[in-house]
């Protein structure tokens, strides 16, 4: 019975992302998605509970699921996926809490409750018990009750030298096997414009590169944006590319060579998110600076680069939760 279960679980998870796959054959976006959903619901996951849109998110559900029903089996005496109700759900929600998880692992796993709800047939409930633990592991994390998520960013300094580092490791590399190789241009890329490492890794090729110091970054959900990069770093992707059309590198390899590269360069090793981060950072301060030397109040100011550094990370301007992750601003 519990393998039928576990099997349910797999068989779910993979209709769903099945089901993105036809949609995106037919041109859907995840975005336009969220869009109609806040157009005819007010709910941006309306169109998306029944969909999974990566493979990582697939495997890292299952993995949990299948802990979740064993537990339900175990504890429960649940005999199939519909069985599981709000009891099980809230039983293993807590059991979890009081382990210490971390709070990041706690959202994911409410996350994956509330997806296999929505494959059950019970998305209301799901949705509802989601958002009271998201709400309650955040009450926890600011009493210190749960260990909240590690952000950690690297200064300007020991990001550069990281970048220097990897330059110089790509460089013997090629001596090495004659092969080239770009991990320093992929960390350029997260610097110059604050996008996630997949978007500077394995999305990007040659036809990326635009005319006039432009790129075009896909980003999560497929959404595609064009941004400037500087003209050294256009030059040298153009020249990268059109010798090896792509993708620029691997997202994991080069992942684990800038870790290595951050400790060479003396920082804390904060994974390729911290350039992201770091680049928004930046990118507020040289936009607030820019806006009260246009005239706006320091208060204005901080409003409009606030929002310009959410958008820029590809997120809603008026996305609270983005501004204090990556800036320290709600």
């Amino acid at each position: 019975m519990l393998s039928a279960m576990k099997q349910g679980v797999h068989d779910r998870l993979w209709g769903a992302q099945q089901r993105w796959f036809a949609l995106r054959a037919q041109g859907e976006t995840k975005r336009a998605l969220k869009m109609r959903g806040l157009r005819e619901c007010a709910d941006p996951n309306r169109y998306t509970r029944n969909l999974i849109f990566a493979g990582s998110t697939r495997l890292s559900y299952e993995r949990i699921l299948k802990d979740f029903v064993e537990f339900a089996h175990q504890e429960h005496g649940c005999q199939q996926l519909e069985d599981i109700g709000k009891q099980e759900f809230r039983a293993f929600m807590d059991r979890g809490i009081e382990h210490g998880l971390a709070a990041k692992t706690l959202h994911q796993h409410r996350s994956a409750l509330s997806k296999l709800a929505a494959l059950t047939g019970r998305t209301e409930s799901g949705v509802a018990l989601s958002k009271r633990y998201g709400q309650k592991i955040r009450e926890l994390v600011r009493t210190g009750a749960l260990k909240g998520p590690s952000r950690a960013t690297p200064s300007a300094e020991v990001a550069q030298r990281a970048v220097e580092v990897l330059r110089a490791w790509d460089a013997r590399h090629f001596e090495r096997t004659d092969e080239t190789r770009a991990y320093h241009l992929a960390a350029r890329l997260q610097l110059e414009t604050s996008c996630r490492s997949i978007s500077a890794t394995v999305r990007v090729t040659r036809d990326s590169l635009g005319e006039a110091n432009q790129i075009t970054l896909t980003g999560k959900g497929g959404r595609m944006a064009t941004v400037l990069i500087s003209p050294e770093l256009h030059r040298l992707l153009r020249l990268y590319l059109n010798a090896r059309p792509g993708p620029l590198a691997g997202q994991r390899a080069y992942q684990t060579a800038y870790a290595r590269a951050v400790r060479v360069a003396g920082g804390r090793v904060t994974g390729t998110h911290g350039l992201r981060r770091l680049s928004a950072q930046q990118f507020y301060g040289r936009t607030y600076r820019a806006a009260v030397g246009s005239g706006l109040t320091p208060g204005a100011a901080a409003a409009v680069a606030t929002e310009e550094a959410v958008e820029r990370l590809g997120h809603s301007r008026h996305r609270a939760d983005v501004a204090q992750c990556y800036l320290g601003r709600g």
